[in-house]
């Protein structure tokens, strides 16, 4: 199973320098919103939607096997990982996915403010951001509107082995306001699997005893 979107959701990070704080803090915006985004790394760059309302939101991103998302629940303490094309998704807990994305889920940031700029039309604060966690951590720019959403970020995301990687995201399309609640819920009707009670340190070897039924899903 592709680590790819997990990285979406999790690597993401997002005047006068602030305290720490955990990155997840700040990617839930209070306000609700829908947004198309690109992301590229060294992996190469892909193209998604994301939909949001504080504690949940939903990630999805094209990709040559039909399609992926993250739906995040931080109001029931749970990720799930969806297969688009196949309509199956794969329920974990935060840490379990955390843990899959390098321990991301830990990382607290430290931002300092630069000054006002404008991202695809939208009137932002820029902020030098620095994120730290037990297995990597990022150093770079992002971009905040006057909500509080991260609209864009550019940096280097950096992991124990050294095998660090640059990242930029942006957000275009933006519309603040009511999302459908139904793209913040698990998709009724799909093919699933709940993990969430597996440990953190057995989630990857549950992931691989099940990988071969997800994969003959495609396409259905």
């Amino acid at each position: 199973m592709s680590k790819i979107v997990l990285a979406v959701i999790f690597m993401i990070m997002g005047g006068a320098a602030r305290a720490a704080e955990p990155a997840l803090d700040l990617l839930d915006s209070a306000a609700s919103y829908r947004a198309d985004f690109s992301i590229s790394s060294s992996r190469g760059t892909y193209h998604g939607t994301v939909w949001h309302a504080q504690g949940r939101e939903r990630r999805e991103v094209e990709t040559s096997g039909g399609g992926q998302g993250v739906l995040i629940l931080r109001d029931s303490d749970a990720a799930y990982v969806l297969g688009l094309s196949g309509k199956w998704y794969v329920g974990l807990s935060l840490k379990a996915a955390g843990a899959l994305a390098g321990g991301l889920d830990t990382w607290r940031v430290e931002r300092s403010k630069v000054r006002e700029e404008s991202v695809a039309g939208i009137r932002a604060t820029r902020w030098k951001a620095r994120a730290d966690g037990p297995k990597g951590g990022f150093s770079g720019d992002i971009w905040t509107s006057r909500e509080g959403i991260v609209v864009k970020a550019v940096g280097v995301v950096d992991n124990a082995n050294g095998d660090d990687s640059p990242v930029e995201m942006t957000l275009s399309g933006l519309r603040v306001g009511p999302v459908d609640q139904q793209m913040l819920e698990v998709p009724q009707g799909w093919f699933g699997f709940d993990l969430r009670k597996v440990p953190a340190d057995r989630i990857q070897q549950a992931l691989e005893g099940i990988k071969p039924l997800l994969e003959g899903r495609k396409g259905r």
